[in-house]
């Protein structure tokens, strides 16, 4: 297989990752809300009791999330709200909803 034809099918793939990833939503657990506590930080019920403190950015992740965006678009929205490198955020947003998805609060939408 000659070079060219190789790095076609490596971009052919890639633009198919990346129309996927704009795609993607999860959908979030109907036994998880966030409330203001009376100081005015920000809590994750789950099953009306308390579980996490959610601090700024994980609080617009999970309002992000709710709203329906795109793994990719929270990040893109995350980076430009706190002037983060994408690269950054990217990872903050994978690592909250893999928390997210092991306490069940989360899920693939397909």
């Amino acid at each position: 297989m000659s070079w060219s034809l190789l790095k076609l099918r490596v971009v052919y793939k890639r633009a198919l990752i990346t129309r996927w990833e704009r795609r993607a939503t999860l959908q979030v657990s109907g036994i998880a809300r966030v409330a203001k506590t009376s100081d005015g930080k920000a809590v994750m019920e789950v099953a009306g009791r308390p579980a996490f403190e959610l601090n700024p950015v994980a609080l617009s992740i999970w309002t992000k999330l709710t709203a329906g965006h795109s793994l990719r678009e929270i990040s893109s929205q995350i980076a430009a709200e706190f002037g983060a490198p994408e690269g950054v955020t990217a990872r903050d947003v994978q690592r909250f909803v893999k928390q997210l998805k092991d306490h069940l609060l989360v899920y693939d939408d397909n």
